[in-house]
């Protein structure tokens, strides 16, 4: 067992760093005969740091992670068992969006992350609550998506739909599909507009 402050810096895409800070220490288990059953890295009580030009931009906290990242490994990934919470930030530093699931998957070939169990996204710029079952989220791209029924909450009502939405990351604009009930259309600063027939 390894007990570690810290681990930095992890060269990231777009020039972004990760750093990794641990309550109660790593857990680096040997190559084994199958890669896929034992994780490499086994933390607890983690916040990752993800930074672009020094700006904070994201910040993940989760009460567990394993690391599933040997060479010989098909899909290597990082696993959160016990669920994350994923905040970002806009570039004043200001917390944009808070997103919350009780269990996710970070695919480290498809920098994707995929959410399960009990998904929210609070929009605070926006005054927006979004709650679903299932969410992905395209680092590369900067957008999330689901293709399972949700509720978008806001001041002016809720909306529900059936065949699930596509988002930037933080949930300014979206397009949904299948929706019920009200929401009040409004304009985006790029002239779309946040209505179930809109887009990205």
């Amino acid at each position: 067992m390894l007990h570690l402050k810290t681990i930095r810096v992890i060269p990231l895409i777009g020039g972004m760093t990760l750093l990794f800070s641990c309550g109660s220490g790593i857990e680096r288990v040997s190559r084994i005969e199958n890669p896929d059953t034992l994780p490499a890295i086994h933390a607890t009580g983690i916040e990752i740091i993800y930074s672009d030009s020094s700006i904070v931009r994201l910040t993940i906290k989760a009460p567990e992670l394993k690391d599933f990242v040997q060479a010989d490994t098909l899909e290597p990934k990082s696993e959160f068992p016990k669920g994350l919470t994923a905040t970002f930030y806009n570039q004043g530093g200001g917390v944009e969006s808070i997103l919350s699931a009780g269990y996710a998957i970070y695919h480290i070939k498809k920098k994707t992350f995929e959410a399960t169990g009990d998904v929210v996204i609070k929009n605070f710029s926006e005054n927006q609550e979004l709650h679903t079952e299932v969410l992905w989220w395209d680092e590369l791209h900067e957008k999330i998506w689901s293709d399972q029924p949700f509720s978008i909450t806001t001041p002016d009502g809720t909306t529900h739909g059936k065949n699930g939405f596509e988002a930037d990351q933080s949930f300014r604009k979206y397009r949904l599909r299948g929706t019920s009930g009200q929401m009040k259309v409004k304009e985006t600063d790029d002239g779309g507009q946040t209505t179930d027939d809109g887009g990205l």
